[in-house]
């Protein structure tokens, strides 16, 4: 039966509070009493919870219930406190991503308390069925992207893609968006690409023939008879003799075969333009000019020319532009007969009367040796005339470099200071957090008796934690070492709590006994409590596959002297999956909102499954305390070994800064040698937690804390029994358990990368809070050793990340601004991870080249040289474990595999969510070519609708009176896990 709780959250919320009128306190609205209602019916029965204070005491248990006198009011202005409207007084939420603000929240938050209830955002009637909601998403036609990337894959109709072995409306789309990102991910490679090899060429293109300068080469008489002696010179370009007397002769001109030619300028020669026939001269003939050159050759008359070549015959002969500095200008203008003016760059010789007009004169003598350009283009005749005189008169041009060039050198000057600028200010600031900040941030917090006066009453130097660690198809080995390193842990074994949940009834790869059994029979059970029943619960899934159950089990865990709480969640599955291969498995992120919808449940007494019911009973009975005491959550994988003093550090540094609602330690690799594949791993651990994660940790904006060692704060007090939710905030939770992704990009969120997802919330929610990286606390991991596996595990890991820094870019909150902020950093770092095959190719390009053709191109040796070196530098002086030196050079020689093959295996598997080969359990198979979907994903009944009223919600009281759990008789061991139809049939 289904049950509805009608509370003060559902009530109107009262108007802001006036600025100029205080309003008294008896005469305030008072929240109503709280109304059931049983399957959306009229209400039957109207009851009054009871009211708990805080030295109020809960099925005989004493509690610190820090909501008790916290009104609607009250919890609405502290979900989140720091993100108001200062001119409406109102607040102003997080978009979320995954659905419209006004959708109603997942079914697996049914009951619970909703942050998108406010006075401007209604709730909507009824819960909207998720068929409706898949129809709605596939037909978003107003989405630009959508439409984007129908058209990039406008040839691809839909039954060519059935034929592709895409058959469903959904995996078509999820295919046009991976081939659309592809393009966009090609456009940005071809754009670095040509930053890098076609600015230059397109801003400023190579000459097809070379500069001959007149600095220190030309004699005093100006001939350059020393240095062009097999030269002629014509329009400012030296032209070999030789070339240009074939020509001649070749058109049955006159012949120029004297030595007193070479080194001569014959522009006179040629053709004057059109437009200088008002300007023409008797002395200008062509005719003219050829008998002065036979003359000066010594030639016969009768081989002087009647016509004029034309100039447009030289365009194929090879040439060298003369060139002339301002200093040559000067020197040659000294001689008197030497007048030189320059005009649009171009050198002037003015000396020569048989060139210049006659009204040129004074412009001649008042701008010798300067440039004319703005006084020539104040005059319409003196602009004609020196069109006309550049024809006839020049000698050379100006040596300076052209505007294309100088705006190609200037980009590429510039975007290598930005990268160098990000490189090493990426690496100076890791550098001074590990020398300065590092220390500070796990210093002990300790409260002297000067200080107590300051401390607030709900201050606890040793605050209640819980370890959640999630299990799938782990080994023995491996789950004993993971909860062995937890209890023997440098805290206080009062203050933990080992929470463990078993994803579904799985039996890993080489394994004889299932998970369950693994964790069960490493813990003491405690006999007092009733013994444990399938119990039901919401998971994050699809159709009926949202109806899971599970068992709940309490004991302790000892180790060493170490007794440590201890429960374990078993997902067990739904009668239907009793055939199933893997019975109650739902995914790690299943398994994590377990805990999370748990505590926000009971955070805000909200109504709560059966398994929540479980597990708060236990809780209570195991550590004597209401489960709104628990202050962080370290999250473990099940291979995963924690040093001792790693949850000391990381408790020390939420308690020195409240600021902090997240933070992650260093994960180092235990398998380091076992094949290649581990050994290229090692640096790049160490690469991204000592110089990304301790640089980001500057700006208190870690965009990714690891799922395999995280702590996340669960809320944060305000005094007065006033607090924030930070991990169980509503929003936060509700994004988290979405079960409805229909996108690509929903899916690479959720499906492949649930740890980044979660700090993207995090950050995204709370700008101004901090998630940090702490070097001191340390795990230790086992890596992928097989290269299939490492394959499979960075395709998910490059794409969750790409789309999660897409939505970290929109976030404007984050600290710094412009090219000083986060955000820019964000930005950079997208774009560094989608070029990352161009990059590396056109690295082993420019290292080619230089080995082939001996020239060292400067700027990306550079680079080169500092994005590699510096972090060896950051080892030498941090860790100063020479060992690290050797594993980087492991990790330069597989650049390729980390920078080209990765990436781009990731980039095309982007419609792919799957696990692939990681975590593969006992006879696990492909059957049919289907991938397997991955965690949570087994089983037939994905597409079946889910009636929600199969799983009961009540609130804690009604609980308590409703008690089912009744105790199984035979109870032996504890370690059987009930699975067969009818034994759970009478159990129930």
């Amino acid at each position: 039966m289904q049950h509805t709780l009608t509370t003060a959250l559902d009530a109107p919320l009262p108007p802001p509070r006036s600025k100029t009128r205080r309003m008294h306190k008896s005469s305030r609205p008072r929240p109503p009493k709280a109304t059931i209602h049983t399957n959306n019916a009229a209400p039957t029965h109207t009851t009054t919870l009871p009211s708990l204070n805080r030295r109020s005491s809960l099925y005989g248990i004493p509690t610190l219930d820090r909501l008790g006198a916290v009104d609607s009011g009250t919890l609405r202005t502290t979900l989140n406190r720091g993100d108001r409207n200062p001119s409406t007084n109102t607040l102003r939420r997080t978009k979320p991503m995954m659905r419209s603000s006004s959708a109603e929240p997942p079914l697996a938050r049914l009951g619970a308390t909703s942050n998108r209830v406010s006075a401007s955002l209604p709730r909507p009637p009824a819960i909207v069925r998720h068929e409706q909601r898949k129809t709605k998403c596939l037909d978003c036609g107003g989405d630009p992207w959508i439409h984007f990337s129908k058209l990039v894959t406008c040839c691809f109709f839909p039954g060519l893609l059935r034929l592709l072995g895409k058959s469903n409306p959904v995996a078509q789309q999820a295919w046009r968006e991976k081939i659309g990102l592809c393009v966009v991910i090609v456009a940005l490679c071809a754009a670095v690409g040509f930053l890098t090899f076609g600015l230059q060429v397109t801003l400023c293109p190579p000459q097809s023939y070379e500069s001959y300068s007149y600095s220190n080469k030309s004699s005093s008489k100006f001939a350059l008879s020393n240095t062009l002696a097999d030269k002629v010179i014509i329009r400012g370009h030296a032209y070999n003799f030789h070339d240009v007397r074939t020509l001649l002769l070749r058109r049955n001109l006159m012949d120029i075969n004297s030595t007193n030619v070479m080194g001569q300028d014959l522009t006179l020669l040629f053709t004057p333009p059109q437009f200088c026939q008002p300007f023409q001269q008797q002395t200008w003939t062509c005719a003219s000019i050829s008998s002065a050159i036979a003359s000066a050759a010594g030639i016969e008359e009768s081989t002087k020319i009647t016509s004029c070549p034309s100039l447009s015959w030289l365009e194929n002969l090879p040439r060298h532009k003369l060139t002339l500095s301002w200093n040559d200008i000067s020197q040659y203008s000294a001689a008197a007969h030497y007048k030189l003016i320059v005009f649009n760059n171009m050198v002037l010789n003015a000396s020569s009367t048989a060139a210049i007009p006659p009204f040129t004169d004074p412009l001649i003598n008042a701008y010798a040796s300067t440039d004319a350009t703005r006084i020539i283009h104040s005059s319409r005749d003196l602009l004609a005339a020196t069109l006309c005189l550049q024809e006839r008169a020049i000698i050379g041009y100006i040596d300076s470099t052209p505007l294309g060039c100088l705006a190609s050198s200037a980009i590429l000057t510039l975007s290598t200071i930005v990268i160098l600028t990000l490189v090493f200010t990426k690496f100076f600031m890791a550098l001074f957090f590990h020398w300065f900040m590092a220390a500070r941030l796990v210093k002990p917090h300790n409260v002297t008796a000067s200080h107590i006066v300051h401390v607030e009453p709900e201050f606890d130097p040793t605050p209640y934690t819980v370890m959640l660690v999630t299990c799938y198809s782990e080994g023995e080995g491996s789950v004993k070492a993971t909860l062995d390193s937890l209890v023997k842990t440098d805290y206080p074994d009062a203050k933990k709590l080992l929470f463990v949940v078993a994803d579904g009834l799985v039996v890993g790869a080489g394994e004889t006994r299932s998970t369950p059994d693994i964790v069960l029979g490493l813990v003491e059970l405690d006999y007092s409590l009733p013994y444990p029943v399938p119990s039901s619960y919401l998971a994050i899934a699809d159709g009926s596959r949202q109806h899971n159950m599970g068992y709940v089990y309490s004991g302790h865990y000892n180790c060493d002297g170490h007794r440590v709480a201890t429960i374990v969640v078993v997902k067990c599955g739904t009668l239907e999956e009793n055939d199933a291969a893997k019975p109650g498995n739902r995914g790690k992120r299943d398994s994590q909102m377990i805990l999370m919808n748990f505590l926000s449940r009971s955070l805000f007494k909200d109504r709560m499954t059966r398994l929540d019911c479980d597990m708060q009973l236990r809780i209570r009975h195991l550590l004597r305390i209401h489960p709104s005491q628990l202050e962080y959550v370290l999250m473990v994988d099940a291979d995963t070994d924690v040093n001792s003093a790693a949850l000391k550090h990381m408790i020390n540094a939420m308690l020195n800064d409240r600021n902090i609602m997240g933070l992650c330690g260093e994960t180092r690799i235990r398998n380091k040698s076992e094949s290649w594949v581990t050994a290229i791993q090692v640096f790049e651990y160490y690469a991204s937690h000592h110089l990304g994660k301790a640089f980001e940790s500057i700006f208190g904006g870690v965009t990714c804390l690891p799922g395999c060692f995280s702590m996340y704060r669960i809320k944060i007090s305000k005094g007065s029994g006033r607090f924030v939710p930070l991990l169980v905030n509503p929003d936060i939770v509700e994004e988290y358990s979405e079960n409805v992704v229909l996108t690509l990009h929903q899916k690479n969120l959720l499906l492949l990368g649930e740890d980044r997802f979660l700090s993207t919330l995090m950050l995204r929610n709370f700008p101004k809070r901090k998630m940090m990286f702490v070097p001191q606390a340390v795990c230790h991991t086992v890596v992928p050793n097989e290269f299939k596996i490492l394959l499979s595990q960075r395709r998910r890991w490059i794409n969750s990340t790409v789309h999660n820094l897409m939505e970290l870019l929109l976030v404007r909150e984050l600290c710094g601004i412009f090219c000083f902020s986060m955000q820019f950093v964000v930005l950079l770092e997208l774009i560094g991870t989608v070029v990352l095959p161009a990059a590396i190719s056109f690295t082993i390009f420019l290292l080619v080249q230089t080995a082939v053709t001996g020239q060292v191109q400067l700027i990306p040796m550079l680079l080169l040289l500092f994005i590699l070196g510096l972090p060896g530098i950051l080892i030498v002086l941090t860790s100063r474990k020479m060992a690290y030196i050797g594993w980087m050079a492991v990790y330069m020689l597989s650049l390729p595999i980390w920078n080209f093959v990765l990436p781009v295996y990731a980039f095309w598997h982007f419609d792919d969510f799957s696990w692939g080969q990681t975590r593969r359990v006992d006879g696990e198979t492909r059957g049919g070519g289907e991938k397997d979907g991955g965690h949570g994903n087994d089983g037939p009944s994905r597409e079946q609708s889910f009636d929600p009223s199969r799983v009961e919600l009540k609130t804690w009281e009604e609980w308590v009176h409703f008690d089912d759990a009744v105790p199984r008789k035979g109870f032996q061991t504890g370690i059987e896990i009930v699975t067969d139809t009818e034994q759970v049939a009478r159990i129930r």
